[in-house]
């Protein structure tokens, strides 16, 4: 069984950095992120060969990072990145049977939901956080509503969030954002305004987390 600090490492830089068939170089990308101050990123299992991806990078993952796999469909999957060294799962939608591979395994998942019925039933089998999706289209209000009841249960929100509303998604109770799109150069010229935006995107959530006076 795996020991993985994922808790804390979500605590010390609440964002991962989703990687879904990028027009760049992945290796490039996902070294990037990881230089620029991002400890979680998640490269997607349809991304053209996202295990040999992870394989390859083993050795070049921070001591306080993790390299995992998003949209784990099902079992195959999980078991594949698994076996090429993924050290946390991201599904799209509440797969028991993953869930329950990842737990044999030892491995954070990290299951998509967005109904509470699905947020309590994926927390109730085991999710380490539960990704909450698409919570653009949901809105920071939601996260506010449903963290009356369900105040013990660690919530991710993916889908739509930006450096525009990052703030008020912590702010109304998240404890991690997902984030593709504004993390993930679209070409070689575009890598160092997107360092930036990790960068400060990390200010934005620790600064939201803050005790206000």
């Amino acid at each position: 069984m795996l020991n993985i600090p994922v808790q804390s490492i979500v605590n010390e830089a609440p964002v991962v950095a989703i990687v879904r068939r990028p027009k760049v170089d992945p290796v490039r990308c996902i070294e990037h992120l990881f230089q620029t101050g991002i400890r979680l990123v998640e490269i997607t299992m349809d991304t053209p060969g996202a295990a040999a991806i992870i394989k390859s990078l083993q050795s070049g993952v921070p001591a306080n990072g993790l390299l995992g796999a998003g949209t784990v469909t099902d079992v195959a999957l999980a078991e594949a990145a698994i076996a090429a060294g993924a050290t946390f799962l991201v599904t799209p939608t509440l797969n028991l049977e993953v869930i329950r591979t990842a737990r044999t395994q030892g491995v954070p998942i990290f299951p998509g939901a967005m109904s509470p019925t699905e947020i309590w039933n994926a927390a109730a089998a085991g999710a380490d956080y539960v990704k909450v999706f698409p919570a653009g289209a949901l809105g920071p209000g939601y996260f506010r509503e449903i963290r009356g009841p369900f105040a013990h249960i660690p919530l991710m929100a993916t889908g739509g969030v930006n450096l525009e509303n990052a703030r008020d998604f912590i702010r109304f109770g998240l404890d991690a954002l997902g984030v593709g799109g504004a993390l993930i150069p679209k070409s070689n010229d575009e890598f160092d305004r997107c360092g930036e935006t990790a960068q400060r995107l990390l200010e934005i959530v620790r600064e939201a987390r803050a005790p206000r006076g």
